[in-house]
């Protein structure tokens, strides 16, 4: 019997460091691809434009975040509340490519955002009272902590911390520059720590459900 617990505890013990191991590569490979993208655009492009390639990286994670939680629509007791968050990151996407919504007339990509928005809001409340448990039950997940952080720090912290007045006060020259190449920086760092989260999140949904585990 003690032969049997030993097994299986060393079995449960490799498992966690495997998955642990793979994590903390996850996370080095994604401060290094956002290391390596804003100096090819600081090298190549002389800064960060709007077709840069750190601005490709933030556009592609979203498309990964997106993809995500639309998988999670159909899944029981979390579909309403992931259809609220595909809307919330839907309007995001749009945000980001509004370089192209700009060549229609400038500010353009507003409108189809709050289409977004008032459709997800829409077909979330007629949800009525089960879509707000489904939304709390998604909260519930672990793995949404690193998805809500990372909407914070995207949100507020990157805007606070690139604000352009208080870069021009601290560099003499090319302060748009330094400004632009901390905040994108900043932005895509938090899509890749969203993007993993949201995947994280889609895994543990599915193990909760697959396992009919009452935790939802």
């Amino acid at each position: 019997m003690n032969t049997l617990v030993s097994v299986t505890s060393q079995k449960t013990n490799n498992a966690v460091i495997k998955w642990n191991l793979y994590y903390i590569i996850a996370i080095i490979a994604v401060c290094l691809i956002v290391n390596v993208s804003i100096r090819l655009d600081y090298y190549f492009l002389q800064g960060i434009p709007e077709l840069s390639f750190t601005e490709t990286l933030q556009g592609l994670a979203l498309v990964c975040i997106n993809l995500c939680f639309y998988k999670m629509i159909k899944a029981p007791n979390v579909g309403a509340g992931s259809l609220l968050v595909f809307g919330f990151f839907t309007a995001l996407l749009i945000r980001e490519c509004d370089f192209w919504f700009d060549k229609i007339t400038h500010g353009f990509w507003f409108y189809p955002a709050m289409f977004t928005t008032l459709i997800t809001l829409g077909l979330f409340s007629k949800r009525g009272k089960s879509g707000f448990t489904e939304f709390v039950n998604l909260l519930r997940v672990p793995a949404m902590n690193k998805v809500i952080v990372g909407v914070i720090v995207l949100i507020i912290f990157s805007r606070i911390f690139g604000t352009g007045s208080f870069w021009r006060d601290v560099v003499s020259q090319d302060a748009f520059v330094v400004k632009t190449i901390i905040q994108e920086g900043l932005e895509l760092l938090c899509y890749c720590f969203i993007t993993i989260g949201a995947w994280e999140t889609q895994q543990q949904v599915n193990t909760l459900n697959n396992n009919e585990c009452g935790a939802l």
